[in-house]
């Protein structure tokens, strides 16, 4: 890997991309990283720069790392002890991999973040797509794409403004929100403990149950209150408990409820039961389930990125 360490004059340190050190110069530094590195440790910040790749097995970086415009990250076994910020059109790839500080995507191409372990996600634009995983805060995803799979979160989960927000086997510690995305979104054989939000979503929403989106074995748990208003989905809900009371207004086509959901405290608003006409005409096209064409995108980018980093060479580091 050509890797390089850097030693900045006071001029650079404003362009962000360096952290000071200790020292009587009080100078700042930082590790570029283009190529493929190993089982070393980074004791400052980290930079892929703009356009490159780099590959990172066992690695750990104390500082920060920045995946810069249009470049790859691709990291196994890997530990960041501090924030990992990826910028416009770039791609982190992360396999059982620990963040320690929050992970920040402004306008990237995305995210892939598999048995990994993270504290707090913040992703603006780009997809989001976490698998077995476990994220110690927040999640919060805007205008792009949002699946997560086989994961716990301790904090809460939000989708606002996306193409769709797919949730499968995962269990959610606080709040759930899906807001305004415009492919709808799917709770699966899922727990959510903090109250549920879905609202001002078209296409299809299913929460729980065998149908619209795709099939759906497993039972789901709301621990709070959930409301789903104002959408302009397809919405059903089915094989589900609510342990809250279940508020349904504004929506159109209404919120169809199957037999095999349970609402544990009061209804509000108007729903239809599942075999009547409302629960029929809310039937729309059944898509594929996301994570395959996700996992498809995500796997071509890690690839392309690999193979860029190993032409680019190794380091003895």
């Amino acid at each position: 890997m050509k890797i390089r360490t850097f030693i900045a004059t006071a001029s650079l340190v404003a362009s962000g991309s360096l952290v000071a050190f200790s020292g009587s110069a009080q100078a700042a530094l930082y590790t570029t990283c283009v190529g493929d590195g190993g089982a070393v440790t980074v004791t400052n910040d980290l930079v892929v720069p703009a356009g490159k790749s780099c590959t990172l097995t066992g690695t750990r970086v104390k500082g920060t790392v920045t995946v810069e415009a249009g470049a790859d990250l691709v990291a196994a076994g890997a530990t960041f002890n501090g924030a990992v910020n990826v910028e416009e059109n770039a791609y982190l790839d992360l396999t059982d991999t620990t963040v320690k500080g929050t992970l920040t995507t402004d306008s990237a191409f995305g995210a892939h973040l598999e048995k990994s372990n993270l504290k707090q996600v913040d992703a603006t634009q780009g997809f989001v797509y976490v698998v077995d995983s476990t994220l110690g805060g927040n999640v919060s995803t805007g205008a792009g794409e949002l699946y997560v799979s086989g994961s716990t979160l301790s904090g809460s989960l939000t989708g606002d403004g996306n193409q769709y927000s797919d949730v499968y086997d995962t269990t959610v510690k606080g709040a759930l929100t899906v807001n305004g995305n415009t492919l709808g979104g799917v709770f699966c054989a899922s727990e959510v403990y903090g109250a549920a939000k879905y609202s001002g979503n078209a296409d299809n929403l299913q929460l729980g149950g065998e149908s619209l989106i795709g099939s759906c074995a497993g039972a789901s748990y709301f621990g709070g209150n959930l409301a789903v208003t104002d959408n302009t989905a397809n919405a059903v809900l089915d094989n589900a408990i609510v342990r809250g009371g279940l508020t349904a207004t504004g929506n159109d086509p209404v919120l169809v409820v199957g037999e095999l959901a349970r609402i544990r405290g009061g209804v509000t608003g108007e729903t239809a039961a599942a075999g009547s006409s409302s629960a029929r005409s809310a039937r729309g096209a059944a898509p594929l389930d996301r994570g395959v064409g996700l996992a498809e995108k995500a796997d071509a980018r890690a690839a392309a990125a690999r193979a860029d980093a190993h032409e680019a060479g190794t380091s003895r580091l």
